[in-house]
């Protein structure tokens, strides 16, 4: 996929934005959430609607759930068109079990894209700062970061939990980290997958954003300019060819 670019100003006519600090997300950015993750999740979910109630076989709620996956990838889709399909008696229950296990499937080994631990690298010899704000479960999100060994990454600064009760939004969390690094918003990069998400929360700060477009949300299209990232993506690897000047934030 070639790279794709969003017009924006820059400090000077063919000078390259100077980043100091980058924000990533987690999921399907710096590993194989599609690949890893998401199937096993559905199949989570599908048990926990027929142990909620729901008449059906869990392999066939699972094929239907990701039927509607490959339609639309947010939840409140699928667990809605499963219900319908196989006439649930109390929808609102199932979709309550459905939405909790599958934030709460278990954690087995997961393996980091081949170039997110030569990025994070890179950026560390270079003086970055780097930072993880995930989105899901908190516990489930510190179990995926353990056993992809972020965190013992001395590349990762912190790493901040964005929760489905909002306690802490990605948009909170990046503002939370540009205090911490007393950086302008436009030294401060984020790279994610969901336009939606942490592309429109860095957009909205004044924010540098890339899209890895790939994985789960690989079908979402931006609502509007406002998700619309400066660069769009393949691969993590591809982040350090974009004509950003990496340089040191103690500068």
């Amino acid at each position: 996929m070639p790279v794709k670019k969003r017009k924006r100003s820059t400090p000077a006519s063919g000078q390259k934005p100077v980043i100091r600090c980058v924000i990533f997300d987690l999921d399907d950015t710096l590993y194989d959430c599609m690949g890893q993750r998401v199937r096993p999740a559905h199949r989570h979910a599908a048990q926990a609607m027929v142990d909620a109630g729901l008449k059906a076989k869990v392999d066939a709620v699972y094929r239907a759930r990701m039927r509607a996956f490959h339609k639309d990838p947010m939840l409140v889709h699928i667990d809605a068109e499963v219900c319908r399909q196989f006439h649930a008696d109390n929808p609102e229950k199932i979709t309550a079990a459905a939405r909790d296990a599958y934030f709460h499937c278990p954690v087995g080994k997961l393996t980091l894209f081949p170039g997110t631990r030569p990025l994070l690298r890179l950026l560390k010899k270079n003086g970055v700062r780097a930072f993880i704000v995930s989105f899901g479960e908190p516990a489930i999100q510190r179990a995926k970061v353990k056993a992809l060994g972020l965190d013992q990454e001395p590349a990762v600064e912190a790493v901040f939990y964005a929760d489905r009760d909002r306690l802490l939004t990605k948009e909170a969390a990046f503002r939370k980290i540009q205090k911490m690094t007393r950086l302008p918003a436009a030294q401060i990069l984020v790279v994610g997958d969901r336009p939606m998400s942490e592309i429109r929360a860095g957009k909205e700060l004044g924010m540098h954003t890339v899209r890895i477009h790939r994985g789960e949300f690989v079908s979402q299209f931006p609502a509007g300019a406002e998700e619309e990232p400066d660069y769009v993506v393949r691969n993590i690897s591809k982040v350090r060819k974009l004509p950003f000047e990496f340089a040191s934030a103690l500068l």
